[in-house]
């Protein structure tokens, strides 16, 4: 039986890049006939991103078999960018992930914080926001976090404390805790470079324009404004989403009663626990003695297949990971060779040109905010990405924005603007059908929370990348 053929999604796309393709002979006269093609075949891909006529995998493949038969790659360099280190690094970070899941041991490290600091909700929030920054470091699935490990056990938690949506009771401590789960996810997403696929992706566009982060520059940019969040958006949500049950008790006991089911750490999660933290370390050091982060995740892989901790069928179910490497080594594969005809280099400098005597760091807080507010049109946190990084970060770079900064804050913004509405993410579309956040509330929280994200990271992140010297 053959899949229904989505015909009016095809439309869109096939008629821009047919268009822009026709529009040949009006190009600018310093891109080529090549860069010109290949850009009408990549705003073409990225809009049936959008309008998914297929999966990604399935139109990123339409696009470089269109973009080989007329003869702007060639099969060895298509072939070749299968091997791009960024898309290897997303997929090895999903197979850890697994492991963290299939092991137990984020549920472990979830029932231990919430055992010891779960005795007044407020408490318990500040607990399970650092479960959550922990979990980050090494899953870069939002969605793993919050569907396989934290709404659970937030689910759960909130029930033992008389707080259930069907019984009408969702406010007395379940809906603070669940929207400050959303918050918090976007919050950790965007401390580590590790903590949200799309960081990584953003990084590997930024490489095929030039500038090349590591895992702990990311970090060290990141760490002041995003504790400075953790330790902030908890509180604001106490004061104007107020649980109406201000102390948990009963949380103790109820963690004593999870862990006493699960028994003694088992081979399994220490293995997983020894993994993580030596991932941890070498992502830290690793440019220091000559190991990169994704070398880094494979080595972590390798340790996780051999112990037993994961086999070969975990890997296989990951279809995210698969997915992501296939279409995401295809998009950097357009954008590299966009770069190297040229397209991006004169998009640089004829929007540069035109912005000449304009402050960059006004030129920052306009891309920003735009950047920011535009995923309001999108469903996706990669197809933005996918869509606009690098013609902003190209932007930034033609108005002499320090590259290394400029990167990092765009890069940054692309979590942050997950604090918008019920269908930014999976964990959103998760998240705000559960009956705990009526639709108005996560609009109107969203609406304010993010508000306070831009002042937190674009003020503050602008401030202390000066004083760690990337500008």
């Amino acid at each position: 039986m053959l899949d229904k053929f989505q015909w009016k999604k095809w439309i869109l796309p096939v008629v821009i890049g047919i268009v822009l393709w026709l529009l040949t002979p009006l190009k600018p006269a310093d891109i080529s006939v090549s860069a010109w093609h290949l850009f009408a075949i990549f705003i073409a891909t990225i809009v049936a991103c959008i309008t998914k006529p297929l999966p990604m995998m399935a139109t990123t493949l339409i696009a470089v078999i269109i973009a080989t038969l007329t003869g702007i790659f060639n099969m060895k360099e298509v072939c070749a960018g299968f091997g791009n280190s960024t898309a290897w690094m997303v997929a090895m970070c999903m197979f850890m992930a697994a492991g963290f899941i299939k092991s137990g041991l984020g549920r472990r490290i979830a029932y231990i914080f919430v055992q010891t600091f779960g005795k007044k909700t407020l408490g318990l929030a500040y607990a399970l926001s650092f479960v959550e920054t922990v979990l980050a470091i090494g899953i870069p699935s939002n969605n793993a976090r919050v569907n396989g490990i934290m709404y659970p056990i937030i689910d759960n938690l909130s029930k033992e404390m008389g707080s259930d949506p069907d019984k009408g009771t969702q406010r007395k401590m379940g809906s603070y805790l669940v929207f400050n789960e959303y918050e918090v996810n976007i919050i950790t997403s965007t401390m580590f470079l590790t903590g949200l696929a799309g960081n990584m992706i953003a990084l590997g566009l930024a490489k095929t324009q030039g500038v090349t982060i590591s895992w702990m520059q990311w970090f060290l940019a990141a760490i002041v404004p995003g504790l400075i969040s953790l330790l902030l958006i908890p509180f604001v949500l106490y004061k104007i989403y107020p649980p109406e049950v201000k102390e948990t008790p009963n949380a103790h006991a109820w963690a004593d009663k999870r862990l006493a089911e699960m028994g003694k750490m088992t081979p399994a999660e220490k293995i997983m626990l020894v993994v993580f933290i030596l991932a941890i370390l070498f992502w830290l050091i690793g440019s220091h003695i000559g190991i990169d982060a994704t070398e880094v995740s494979f080595i972590a892989v390798g340790l996780l297949l051999v112990t037993g901790v994961i086999n070969t069928k975990d890997l296989l179910k990951e279809s995210f990971a698969w997915n992501i490497l296939t279409w995401l080594s295809i998009i950097m594969l357009m954008s590299k060779k966009l770069m190297t005809l040229g397209f991006f280099p004169w998009f640089s400098k004829t929007l540069g040109a035109k912005l000449h005597g304009v402050n960059w760091v006004w030129v920052l807080v306009i891309l920003w905010l735009v950047y920011f507010y535009l995923h309001y049109l999108f469903p996706s946190v990669a197809t933005q990405i996918s869509a606009l990084y690098a013609g902003f970060l190209s932007i930034a770079l033609g108005v002499g924005m320090p590259p290394i900064m400029a990167a990092l804050m765009l890069a940054f913004d692309g979590s942050l603007y997950l604090s918008t509405s019920t269908y930014s993410a999976g964990p959103a579309a998760l998240l705000s059908t559960t009956g705990y956040v009526s639709n108005k509330d996560w609009w109107k929280l969203s609406a304010i929370i993010g508000g306070i994200l831009n002042i937190v990271w674009l003020g503050g992140g602008l401030i202390w990348t000066k004083i760690i010297g990337y500008w």
